[in-house]
Parts: C-alpha cells; sequence; structure tokens
C-alpha cells in the first residue's frame, strides 16, 4: 500500500496498534474496541507519540489509519455512526413519551457498547439534560461567554473539512491548525480550498479536522463529567459522558455533523421538562476549563483512557468517575500519563464547585 504525502508510514501505523492492542483492555466489545483504538493510532501519529517515538505525522487521516490496518473505510464509518444512532435512539425515546429504564437499546445491549452502563439505574430525563449540557459545552462561542463572563481564558474553535494535500501546500499541517489561531482565517481558508464543502467529506485526503480559533488551554472532559455529577447528580454525569462519546466517534462516521450538538438542539426544542439552558451550559464550561497555571493539572482523558481496565484494580476512569459522583469509594487510579491521581483530582474538582461564583 503507497503512503499518502504527509502520512505516516503505513508499517508504523501497523505496529502502533499491534502495540496498543497488545497493552490495552477496554470496557467494551472487541470491535468497538478496534474502532476506539484506530483513533489513538491516529492521535499517536499527529503527535509522535508510541511506536512513533517523537516522529510526528500531523497530516495523517483516519482513512490513513484505517487503510494501513487494511480497514474497510465505509464499514468503520458506519459501524462508529451506529454507536451514535444507539444514543439518539435512546433520547428519541425518552422525548416520545417511553423513556428508558436502563442504558441499553432495543436488542439489550449498553449505549455505544460500553458495558460498564449496563449495571446503572438513572432518570432517562437526567441523561438527556446531561447530553444537553455536553452538547453545548464545546461550543467556541459559548466559550467566548464563558470567558468574558468569568474573567479567564479557554480557547476555543471547531471541526472543517479539511483538504490536507492543499494544507501541505500552504504550509499548514494538521498540528498548527488544531494549536494556532486562526478565527480570522476561516473566510481565507475556504476561498483557498484549505477548507471544503462536506460534499468532499469521504475523499482520500479530506478529513474532519480541528481548528483552532482562539488559543487557550482548553477544557477537561473528566472535569465535565465528574463535575455535572456533583453539581446535578448521577443521570447528568452520564448524559454528558455520552455526549463525549458522540463527540469522539462523531470524527470519523458517513456524514459529519457535530452530532452531539445536533442532538442537544434536539433536546431544547422538544423537552418540555428540562430545567436546564444556557447559564447550566457556561456552569460546566466553567467548572470543565483548564489552567493556565503551570503547577494546576487539569486532566483531559481521550474516550480510549476512560475505558482503558487497570488491571491492578479492575477498574477504568469512567467507573472511577462515575463512583465518585455518587459518594461511593474509589480506589486511586493514575491519570494524565500517572502525573495526577484521581483522589487529587476529585478533591481538586469538589473545591471548585463548592467555590462556584455567580457568572
Amino acid at each position: 500500500m503507497k503512503t499518502r504525502s504527509g502520512a505516516a508510514p503505513v508499517e508504523l501505523i501497523r505496529q502502533d496498534f499491534k502495540a496498543l492492542d497488545a497493552q490495552v483492555t477496554l470496557r467494551t466489545t472487541w470491535p468497538n474496541e478496534e474502532i476506539i483504538l484506530l483513533q489513538s493510532v491516529h492521535g499517536h501519529a499527529h503527535e509522535g507519540h508510541g511506536v512513533f517515538r517523537g516522529r510526528a505525522f500531523p497530516n495523517t487521516t483516519l482513512d490513513d489509519v484505517t487503510r494501513a490496518l487494511r480497514l474497510d473505510p465505509e464499514r468503520i464509518r458506519r459501524e462508529r455512526q451506529d454507536l451514535i444512532d444507539g444514543i439518539v435512539r435512546y433520547v428519541d425515546r425518552t422525548l416520545g413519551g417511553d423513556p428508558p429504564a436502563r442504558l441499553l437499546d432495543e436488542d439489550g445491549d449498553p449505549l455505544a457498547g460500553i458495558s460498564t452502563l449496563r449495571f446503572l439505574t438513572v432518570d432517562a430525563a437526567d441523561v438527556l439534560r446531561g447530553i444537553y449540557l455536553g452538547g453545548l459545552r464545546d461550543i467556541s462561542e459559548l466559550r467566548g461567554e464563558v470567558e468574558k463572563a468569568y474573567g479567564i481564558r479557554i480557547g476555543g474553535g471547531r471541526l472543517y473539512h479539511v483538504d490536507f494535500d492543499r494544507a501541505d501546500a500552504m504550509g499548514l499541517s494538521g498540528d498548527a491548525l488544531a494549536h494556532g489561531e486562526w478565527e480570522d482565517e476561516i473566510a481565507r481558508f475556504e476561498e483557498e480550498g484549505l477548507i471544503v464543502d462536506a460534499a468532499r467529506a469521504n475523499e482520500p485526503g479530506v478529513a474532519y479536522q480541528y481548528i483552532r480559533h482562539r488559543p487557550g488551554p482548553g477544557a477537561s472532559d473528566d472535569a465535565a463529567i465528574v463535575g455535572a455529577g456533583m453539581l446535578w447528580g448521577l443521570g447528568v454525569a452520564v448524559g454528558v459522558f455520552l455526549a463525549d462519546v458522540m463527540d469522539t466517534i462523531d470524527k470519523y462516521v458517513p456524514a459529519y455533523s457535530d452530532q452531539d450538538r445536533v442532538l442537544a438542539e434536539r433536546i431544547e426544542a422538544g423537552f418540555d421538562d428540562l430545567k436546564f439552558g444556557p447559564a447550566e451550559a457556561r456552569t460546566l464550561t466553567f467548572l470543565s476549563a483548564g489552567s493556565d497555571d503551570p503547577d494546576v493539572e487539569t486532566p483531559d482523558s481521550s474516550l480510549r483512557h476512560m475505558l482503558a481496565v487497570d488491571r491492578m484494580k479492575d477498574l477504568c476512569l469512567i467507573e472511577a468517575h462515575l463512583l465518585a459522583v455518587q459518594g461511593l469509594p474509589v480506589p486511586r487510579l493514575r491519570m494524565s500519563r500517572g502525573r495526577l491521581s484521581t483522589t487529587e483530582f476529585y478533591a481538586y474538582l469538589r473545591a471548585r464547585a463548592d467555590a462556584l461564583p455567580s457568572p
């Protein structure tokens, strides 16, 4: 297989996947683990982690990874969309007056194939409230409102369809687009063909790429999930987590559309008992914001890290987070590549939640 210009070498992609597969067990089925791990390989290629050992290939696309692993891109995109569709059907059933009693789909399988959810009993209305909050909190405009209201810096951006061959010709990489400050350049990127129409989404070399508008420390998915639970309970925490799952999976599906945000807007329009609004979304966005202080560690775990089983504790991070939300004992797990423990993180977040200012 020929390597596309600017993409990671095929053999390195295969080696990295093999290493991850040997090291990691996720709290889900093997088919789901496969489609999550290929996204981890994609991240390793961009950052020069894992088998890449400092050699970064920031123009590598998920298509490149999928093809290097001899997988069918159409099948993988469809299977990933199936995970999202199960969450959407759960929401639709609840909005239609038939709220599921468990976090299961029509076949009795846990939502998004995550076995942890099989054992939880939560109010479906709370789950929808969490999906609503989770779908809004990454919106660049809402983050800008929080920055102004609280006098902090978060940063923000959004996903676009990017032609990486054009980006390479313009001297830009995925890393530069994701970490720069491009808010005033979006129109130029569209004019010069770097940002392309969604109709070209599945062409080779075109990927759904994050382009940062404003610099900042970003936000923590861990803090959003746990913070939502501390403020509003377990069901809302689960909903925020499911929105995060959708946001992760949505980066490689047949039709890209910011599906967590779209679902949040559907909930807002169709759920008369929502009780939440932009004010709560701003509160959660503030609580989950990262810090410019180098001495403050705010972990932001990927879905793979959330689901990776610590074999010494037989526990994964999302299980620890949901135990903490319920006030149950949690073994000490390592986060942020071992720099922080769950015990320290929960204490930090509890203090932030207790000291929340009024916007």
